[in-house]
């Protein structure tokens, strides 16, 4: 009896909660676009986007293969720096979440650009604005957020500009904060301890 129950533990702990992205897109299966005239997984809502790096001729960065200028190239009557939202809502429910993203300056002018990252339900639960020299190589930002209601939030990313250079965006994720997690877990290993010294 009891190696049935914590074989049942074990394997309850094995189906549980992981770690997977609940999104994920490195852009690398895009093709290079100066502008882009669409992502998978983004609407461009404003503005325009390039999809640049190997294969294209800004190529900066590559071992990021693909990744977006944030304010793309002016074209089919579009101009000023791009907005992108997620095409899919992203269902979260209640509980604690990490996104994070990679971004660089824009490799090519003199200048410091800016980007705006949020997450939105209604109201924003992130809000939040970076803002890095032309010559900063791709660094990791990630932004720990809280779902109070549970439902289908926007995540977007917005450039300000207009001159076709951009910040450069990558690698944008959410993921489930480990704690949460770890915690779920660890409640079912005490239910397997109790259920253990039952028997």
């Amino acid at each position: 009896m009891r190696k049935t129950i914590f074989i049942a533990v074990v394997l309850a702990l094995s189906a549980g909660p992981t770690m997977a992205d609940i999104f994920f897109d490195d852009f690398n299966s895009e093709p290079i676009g100066v502008p882009a005239t669409g992502l998978t997984n983004w609407d461009i809502v404003s503005g325009s986007v390039d999809v640049i790096g190997v294969g294209s001729s800004w190529n900066w960065f590559p071992s990021y293969v693909r990744y977006l200028d944030m304010d793309g190239t002016a074209g089919g009557g579009v101009s000023g720096a791009g907005t992108i939202q997620t095409k899919t809502s992203l269902n979260l429910a209640a509980g604690t979440y990490t996104l994070s993203f990679d971004l660089a300056g824009n490799q090519r002018a003199n200048q410091y650009d800016t980007v705006q990252a949020r997450v939105t339900l209604g109201s924003d639960i992130v809000d939040q604005t970076y803002s890095l020299a032309w010559d900063q190589p791709f660094q990791t930002y990630t932004v720990p957020f809280t779902v109070v209601t549970a439902g289908g939030y926007d995540l977007s990313f917005g450039a300000s500009g207009g001159d076709n250079v951009g910040m450069l965006l990558d690698n944008v994720s959410v993921v489930p904060v480990p704690g949460v997690v770890l915690l779920g877990m660890l409640g079912l290993s005490v239910v397997g301890v109790k259920l253990r010294k039952r028997a």
